[in-house]
């Protein structure tokens, strides 16, 4: 089992939740600023630590063998001001404090194709900020891997394209030469695309996932002066696809299968 810590949570849809489906992970921290989704995680991992702002994490224990994190996507989104680093939502960096301190053996970011175009700071050149993420990386002492892929891709009827990144340390030694990513994707589309389930697959996030006193229904779009409602629907606006996580949680174990 590979001990999980993950980072900017949510509502603990994305990397948490595959991980308990695609089994191999133990969750062990959770990470997370906004008071409704800290609730919502406190509901569904009531035996978790929850703590509270990845920009003040301090971990010594190595215990972890892998870090998962869903960091806000609005600094790098095509949709927005794609102010990167000048953007105070950037938690990015904190993110490659805690993997730097912890130092797993794997671990997985998840975030929107923007990041891959994003300037490091308004001015800066088109994709600036991936090439610094990927400088850190490196200098963090690892090796990464990325792809884009999409629920679309997985059978859904709606496409929210994510970009998925693993990290893999570089002191792992491993029995072979691992097969490619894109080889391994390939093989869990084709399985999920001839399932029977993927008749019964309903676009969206049910939202069972956002419980509510009231059970609240939330249509898109229209304003609403209850608190709770916006930010229910802010949650289920930022919600991580768990069939697109699984398959970077996949990945790391493929890769930790193969290890000496």
């Amino acid at each position: 089992m590979l001990v999980q810590l993950d980072l900017c949570s949510g509502v603990g849809a994305g990397f948490p939740l595959a991980g308990l489906i695609t089994g191999g992970f133990q969750l062990k921290g959770l990470c997370e600023i906004d008071k409704f989704c800290h609730d919502r995680l406190r509901d569904r991992f009531p035996k978790i630590p929850i703590h509270p702002d990845v920009r003040s994490l301090q971990f010594h224990s190595r215990e972890f063998k892998i870090v998962s994190s869903s960091p806000p996507c609005q600094p790098f989104s095509v949709e927005g001001k794609r102010r990167g680093l000048a953007d105070k939502r950037d938690c990015i960096p904190a993110v490659l404090h805690t993997i730097k301190s912890v130092q797993p053996n794997f671990f997985a970011i998840e975030n929107v194709p923007g990041l891959l175009s994003c300037p490091l700071s308004p001015g800066e050149p088109t994709g600036s900020y991936f090439a610094y993420l990927l400088r850190e990386i490196w200098r963090s002492g690892y090796d990464a891997q990325w792809l884009c892929v999409g629920s679309g891709d997985i059978g859904a009827p709606f496409l929210r394209r994510r970009l998925l990144l693993v990290g893999i340390s570089r002191s792992l030694e491993f029995r072979r030469e691992p097969k490619s990513w894109t080889e391994q994707v390939r093989g869990q589309v084709a399985e999920v695309r001839t399932a029977k389930a993927r008749r019964s697959c309903q676009p969206g996030f049910p939202r069972a996932m956002l419980r509510t006193p009231a059970q609240l229904d939330i249509p898109p779009g229209v304003p609403d002066g209850n608190g709770i409602v916006r930010a229910r629907r802010a949650a289920l606006g930022n919600c991580f696809d768990p069939r697109v996580a699984s398959i970077a949680l996949r990945r790391v174990l493929y890769l930790n299968s193969l290890c000496k």
